[in-house]
C-alpha cells in the first residue's frame, strides 16, 4: 500500500470526511438564506433529494427556487417527526441503503452518456420484482465485502439510496450525477453471464463518481480548457481532459476489485471477462498517458492522479499473477487499437 489521501478505496478516507463538512457548509449556507426554519442536521442536508434541490435553486428561476424552499420545509418537518427517510422493507438485505424509486433530483435528464441519450430515463422494477433487485444486489456486495470489507462499509455509510431504471439487456447501464450525491441509478442487467459481476463493475463506477463529485463541489481539480477535446479511450466520443481524468478515477478501482477477487480466488473469470477486464486495465493505461501529457492539474488533482497511477500498478502485478493467455491480452489490445481508430476518424478537431 501506499500513503495517499485515500480517494478510491484503500485506507480509511480523510478526504472524504474533510469534504463532506464542506459540503454541508455549503448547503447549510443556502438554507440558511432562504429557509426559516431551524438549522438541518446533517444527515438530512446529504439527503441528495434535499442538497439537489437546495443547489438547484441556485441555478434556476426564482420561482423555480421558490417552489423547492416550500417542499423542503416541508419535507425537513416530516423529517424532524420520524427521523428517517426510508421504510426498513426498502433496505438492501445487509445494508443501511434504501432501494427505491422515490428520487427528486431535478437533474434528472441532463448530461446523459451518449448511448443513454435515444432514451428517457424511466424510474421502475420493470418486469424484476423489487426483492429481485435486492437479491441481485446483496450478491454484488457481498463480492466486495469478500475482496474489501472496509470499502464496503464506507459505501454502506455513505449512499443513502440506490434507484432503478429500467432493464438493460447485455449490458449494464448506470447513472449520477454531481450535485445529488451519495445516491446510485442502476439497471437490471438480463442476458448477460454473471449478472452481479457487472452489477458490482457499476456499484463502484457510479460510487467513485459521488465521491469526486463531492470533492469538487469545494475544490478545483483540473485546469485545462473544457473546450479542447482529446481521445477517450473509454467513450465513443472525444472527451475534454475532464471526462478523462473522471472516468479513469471511476473505473481505475473498479478493476482492482475485481482483479483482485479473480486473482485471489474469491471470483472467477470467464474468458469473456478476463479480456473485457485486461481491456479495461489498457484503457487506464492509455488514459495515464493522455494526462500524463497534457492535463494541467492543482496539487490536489495531481495527488489523486498520481493515486490512480498506484492502484493501475496494482492491476498489472494481479494480472500477471493470474497467467492471463496471450490470446486473451492479444484480443484486447486490437479492440483498443480499433477504438481509438474509429474515435480519431470520425473526431477531425481533436488536440490528440
Amino acid at each position: 500500500m501506499w500513503k495517499y489521501l485515500s480517494t478510491l478505496g484503500y485506507n480509511p478516507n480523510i478526504l472524504l470526511e474533510k469534504y463532506r463538512k464542506l459540503f454541508v457548509s455549503k448547503t447549510r449556507k443556502i438554507w440558511n438564506m432562504h429557509i426559516w426554519w431551524d438549522i438541518p442536521c446533517d444527515e438530512f442536508l446529504l439527503h441528495p433529494d434535499i442538497h439537489s434541490r437546495l443547489l438547484a435553486s441556485m441555478r434556476w428561476e426564482l420561482w423555480v427556487g421558490i417552489q423547492y424552499y416550500r417542499e423542503l420545509e416541508k419535507e425537513y418537518h416530516q423529517f424532524r417527526e420520524e427521523w428517517f427517510f426510508y421504510d426498513a422493507s426498502e433496505k438492501i438485505t445487509g445494508t443501511n441503503i434504501a432501494l427505491t424509486l422515490d428520487f427528486k433530483n431535478p437533474d434528472i435528464n441532463k448530461h446523459a452518456h451518449p448511448e443513454h441519450q435515444k432514451q428517457w430515463i424511466s424510474i421502475w422494477f420493470w418486469e424484476q420484482t423489487p426483492q429481485d433487485w435486492r437479491n441481485l444486489f446483496k450478491k454484488s456486495f457481498d463480492i466486495l465485502h469478500s475482496v474489501s470489507p472496509w470499502c464496503m462499509s464506507e459505501i454502506d455509510s455513505m449512499i443513502k439510496k440506490i434507484i432503478p431504471f429500467w432493464v438493460s439487456v447485455w449490458v449494464h447501464n448506470s447513472g449520477s450525477y454531481s450535485e445529488a450525491i451519495w445516491h446510485l441509478l442502476m439497471s437490471y442487467p438480463t442476458g448477460m453471464s454473471h449478472p452481479e459481476l457487472a452489477l458490482l463493475e457499476a456499484i463502484l463506477h457510479e460510487y467513485n463518481h459521488n465521491k469526486i463529485n463531492l470533492i469538487m463541489q469545494t475544490e478545483v481539480l483540473i485546469l485545462n480548457d473544457s473546450r479542447e477535446i482529446y481521445y477517450s479511450p473509454y467513450r465513443p466520443d472525444a472527451r475534454h481532459i475532464h471526462g478523462i481524468y473522471l472516468w479513469l478515477h471511476a473505473i481505475a478501482w473498479v478493476y482492482w476489485v475485481i482483479w483482485n477477487a479473480h486473482s485471489t480466488g474469491i471470483y472467477s473469470l470467464s474468458p469473456q471477462w478476463q479480456e473485457k477486464a485486461v481491456l479495461y486495465v489498457l484503457k487506464n493505461w492509455l488514459s495515464l498517458q493522455i494526462l500524463d501529457r497534457y492535463a494541467k492539474l492543482t496539487p490536489l488533482g495531481q495527488e489523486i492522479l498520481e493515486e490512480m497511477r498506484a492502484v493501475h500498478r496494482e492491476c498489472l502485478l494481479y494480472i500477471k499473477q493470474s497467467h492471463i493467455s496471450y490470446d486473451i491480452i492479444e484480443h484486447a489490445q486490437q479492440k483498443l487499437k480499433s477504438h481509438h481508430q474509429d474515435v480519431v476518424e470520425s473526431q477531425p478537431k481533436l488536440v490528440s
